[in-house]
């Protein structure tokens, strides 16, 4: 971090007038003032110095400095206080940052973990008790008590292990991220302007390819073939670091689609995760029945 508010403030001060990092400032925590915090008052010039030394004391914290910066990357080119804001040696910085292990997310215009090191619950970017938009999977595993009646506990445990590896390349391959595991089943989320087209065929991926899993990977009694039931939902999330303590009504409905509203081997979509679609993933699924005032959509592998 000392390397990186070094970098900052000499960027800050070659780049950005006293007012131009305080409308940055502003735009970040609107609670910002460089004047107030500077002590000089709004009838004082405050020197670039002094108002790089402010900003990196106000957003002293790695999360905040980080979101200071990115709303900086994302203003370059445009006007503001003035002139127009031209950065010289932001390049720097970035390295400095992706040596932290954080990329520049140009999508979001954030910071976020670098995905690639590790993929973590929250994408690298999500904070603690902020409300995201999400689609919610629940996926479980078809009359897993007779499976544990009916085999070895080995030839269970090991099936099971490599049931939970095989959903997880899949969910994340399509950028989707198993939030829960229960050891038969769990629930997994995707984020995204595209999260709801992208969670649907995750999980088309996970029924078109279980047959394979059940040749290859089932260590189970011939008969036991693996079957799922899925139930899917597009709604909102107070998300938490520790992802364990994390609930929604939305999470909880689409437990309920797969208990209640999916058949072995099918997907059962909630009305709401159906509109967000768009129409060639649409057809895959016909109207079927209501669940909670809500109709429900499925998809059923033949």
């Amino acid at each position: 971090m000392k390397e990186l508010r070094k970098a900052l403030r000499d960027v800050l001060v070659q780049s950005l007038n006293t007012e131009q990092m305080n409308h940055l400032g502003r735009d970040v925590d609107p609670n910002f003032n460089i004047y107030e915090y500077s002590g000089f008052g709004d009838k004082i010039v405050v020197p670039r110095k002094v108002a790089a030394d402010c900003v990196l004391q106000y957003f002293e914290s790695r999360e905040r400095l980080l979101d200071y910066i990115a709303y900086m990357i994302t203003r370059e080119g445009h006007g503001a206080s003035g002139g127009v804001i031209r950065l010289k040696g932001m390049d720097r910085i970035v390295n400095i940052i992706r040596d932290m292990g954080f990329v520049y997310d140009a999508a979001n215009h954030h910071f976020v973990q670098d995905q690639a090191e590790g993929q973590s619950a929250g994408w690298g970017f999500m904070k603690q008790e902020h409300e995201y938009h999400l689609s919610f999977v629940s996926i479980d595993i078809i009359s897993s008590s007779e499976l544990v009646r009916t085999n070895v506990k080995d030839d269970l445990d090991l099936t099971i292990g490599r049931f939970k590896a095989y959903v997880h390349k899949h969910v994340e391959f399509w950028d989707g991220r198993v939030w829960f595991w229960y050891g038969d089943g769990g629930l997994a989320a995707y984020y995204g302007e595209d999260c709801c087209p992208m969670s649907v065929l995750s999980m088309l991926s996970v029924l078109g390819y279980l047959p394979v899993f059940n040749i290859a990977e089932n260590a189970l009694r011939p008969e036991n073939d693996i079957k799922l039931r899925i139930g899917m939902h597009y709604g909102t999330a107070v998300y938490k670091n520790d992802v364990n303590k994390m609930t929604s009504q939305d999470m909880k409905f689409a437990q309920d689609l797969e208990k209640h509203a999916a058949d072995p081997n099918s997907i059962a979509l909630s009305e709401a995760m159906y509109r967000m679609l768009p129409d060639q993933v649409r057809r895959s699924f016909y109207p079927d029945s209501d669940l909670q005032g809500s109709r429900v959509y499925k998809y059923t592998m033949r």
